[in-house]
């Protein structure tokens, strides 16, 4: 995974009060749980988020575990220990925790039943949500709904076209190409901002074996 801190978050109208919110819940020593979705789902920097403030725990001395669903119900299903160790660990980040919704098994149950632990002793969680908020009451077992939704919720906004040029001229400044029409295209009809960044790249490949080309035929 890029490195990602919060400098590397380009902020935008969309995610500013998302930022917000998450700088407060990471240094407030009475807040425990915090969810992270989005308006549209997926692919508007959750993830980058939710890393950026690992990244932020990490230097105040905060010992930091951080892992994908998926990730965690494979080794806690190798590991008979490990939701045991979680369970009063500092800070647990655990990304995409929508994998674990149609998981009928022990183990599945067996974090859920860790996470509602942590959040009784006033251990620090922080959950991503990759579900659109329309969609959250109907594809969230209600068990988890309750946990999840039970404290802070951290919501980021749908990237506006202000928004989605903002990141698209950090992003090409970042790949070192210049800006030209061609560009715009991939602006508009980029559904969110990791298609955006994704296209962005690809183009700048382009951009660079075409002119490794040009410059070796000359």
């Amino acid at each position: 995974m890029k490195d990602c801190n919060l400098s590397t978050l380009v902020n935008a109208d969309y995610n500013q009060s998302a930022i917000d919110i998450a700088l407060k819940f990471i240094t407030d020593q009475n807040a425990t749980f915090m969810t992270i979705d989005s308006n549209s789902g997926n692919g508007d920097g959750m993830t980058h988020l939710m890393m950026s403030l690992a990244d932020e725990l990490h230097r105040t001395g905060v010992k930091v575990f951080c892992y994908s669903t998926e990730r965690l119900l494979r080794e806690a299903a190798a590991d008979a220990s490990l939701l045991n160790r979680l369970t009063n660990s500092d800070c647990l980040l655990l990304d995409d925790i929508n994998f674990l919704f149609d998981k009928c098994s022990a183990v599945s149950t067996a974090i859920f039943d860790m996470l509602a632990a942590r959040n009784s002793v006033g251990k620090k969680t922080i959950c991503t949500v990759a579900i659109a908020v329309n969609d959250i009451d109907s594809a969230i077992p209600q068990p988890y709904l309750d946990l999840l939704y039970s404290a802070t919720i951290c919501r980021l906004d749908t990237p506006t076209a202000a928004d989605k040029f903002r990141i698209a001229m950090v992003k090409i400044e970042n790949l070192g190409i210049s800006f030209d029409a061609s560009l715009n295209e991939i602006i508009e009809q980029a559904g969110n901002v990791r298609e955006l960044e994704g296209k962005l790249t690809r183009c700048a490949a382009l951009k660079n074996i075409q002119r490794y080309a040009q410059t070796g035929a000359v």
